[in-house]
């Protein structure tokens, strides 16, 4: 610097690299960070939990599972979506609605590290796959899975279901049939020899005969795989006293039944348990106007808000699409919801979902597990189909609860 205060050439030259060194020596620094870095990492990580799921992709309710499957993927899809603490995985395995299907299947969910498992939809399957599941503490909600025996938590621990059981199933069926003005001795059952088929149909058949008597055609069984019901069907279209049938079955051979009974020329009533419900009967019949008046019941909804409704109604605008069972699509996705909400509870999964499962207020009703995981449910929704030639029609016109028998639901 120069006596007056300016900067010489060579000075300024010797500032300049000097500030450039610097420069560039901060940068570098500021790369390699420092340990009095003041930056707040904003990045969370959430805890991963895998939700089991058994869906019959095979064997006779195969054409429900796709309907299962959306609800499950739905409900994972919310959870994820509600949640900052913990991300959601659906594991899905075939139960084949076969006990010796789901059982390896349970296990194979177990050695993936799920919390609980939603399913099994078909009750031999659920049986079996408790028998696994309940070993490794692994808790288990059927949103399908309705046979009576199912009840006891000593045979079945760690089994919960959010559908009623077909204890009551019988009665509502036998009210069904006796307001639609069929009267005694004039009732035929046919009914599968499984699990499902066979406890719907004792309990149809012990409520009916508090009354009366079936038919001289009596209660008969098949094997849920059969495919040929025209002995079945002949049997009953030639007894003139057969003026009703009950079919304990499930979708695809209510169909066959149903085509059976019209080739050999009967022409009496036809009412069925949840099984065949729904929309989905019409596909599997090569004529719509056979089901035309065939009735049906199925657990009924209670009344829902909130996600709840949200979801009901997103089925509902969807539902030619999607198709499968309404009643357990809906309660597929709030199992999903009740397990994913008790996983991210502290504490034990098992107690979690008995603490979720209090009050639930879900798409399918607001209900209460009871101390052996049954819920007693709204009632069943008593439906009837029109058998129309394009999109055939399937309405709920009736309900019955245990308080008050058979309703009008308008």
């Amino acid at each position: 610097v120069s006596g007056d205060g300016v900067i010489t050439m060579q000075s300024a030259k010797y500032q300049a690299m000097a500030l450039g060194m610097f420069l560039m020596f901060g940068a570098f620094t500021g790369c390699l960070g420092d340990d009095d870095d003041t930056t707040t990492d904003t990045t969370v990580t959430k805890t991963a939990v895998k939700i089991g799921f058994l869906n019959p992709i095979t064997g006779p309710l195969e054409p429900d599972a796709p309907g299962f499957t959306w609800a499950a993927t739905e409900a994972i899809a919310d959870l994820n979506a509600a949640s900052t603490t913990h991300t959601f995985e659906l594991v899905e395995a075939d139960s084949g609605c076969d006990g010796a299907v789901s059982g390896p299947a349970a296990q194979s969910l177990v050695d993936s590290g799920v919390v609980a498992v939603v399913g099994a939809a078909c009750s031999g399957a659920s049986m079996a796959a408790n028998a696994i599941l309940s070993a490794a503490s692994t808790p288990m909600i059927s949103y399908a899975s309705t046979n009576p025996g199912l009840s006891d938590a000593s045979a079945y621990p760690m089994f919960f279901r959010n559908v009623p059981s077909d204890a009551l199933q019988g009665p509502a069926g036998a009210a069904m049939i006796a307001n639609a003005g069929i009267g005694n001795e004039s009732l035929a059952i046919l009914h599968m020899t499984n699990d499902y088929g066979s406890g719907l149909a004792d309990s149809v058949k012990a409520a009916w005969e508090a009354n009366g008597a079936l038919c001289a055609s009596g209660m008969q069984g098949y094997e849920e795989t059969a495919t040929d019901f025209s002995a079945l069907a002949d049997g009953i279209a030639g007894n003139a006293d057969c003026t009703a049938v009950y079919l304990s079955s499930y979708i695809t051979d209510a169909a066959l039944i149903l085509e059976a009974l019209a080739d050999a020329g009967y022409e009496g009533a036809v009412f069925g348990g949840d099984g065949p419900a729904g929309i989905g009967l019409y596909e599997k019949l090569t004529n719509n106007a056979t089901a035309t008046n065939v009735t049906v019941s199925a657990p009924r909804a209670g009344p829902n808000t909130g996600a709840g409704a949200a979801f009901e109604a997103k089925y509902d605008a969807n539902a030619a699409e999607i198709g499968s069972i309404k009643t357990y699509v809906l309660t597929t996705y709030d199992a999903v919801m009740i397990i994913g909400t008790a996983a991210a509870m502290d504490g034990a999964i098992n107690d979690n979902i008995k603490s979720t499962g209090t009050n639930y207020a879900g798409a399918s009703g607001t209900y209460t597990f009871l101390a052996n995981g049954d819920i007693n449910g709204a009632g069943y929704d008593i439906c009837t189909y029109d058998g129309g030639a394009d999109t055939g029609g399937y309405t709920c016109g009736k309900y019955w609860t245990a308080d008050d028998g058979v309703q009008s639901a308008s």
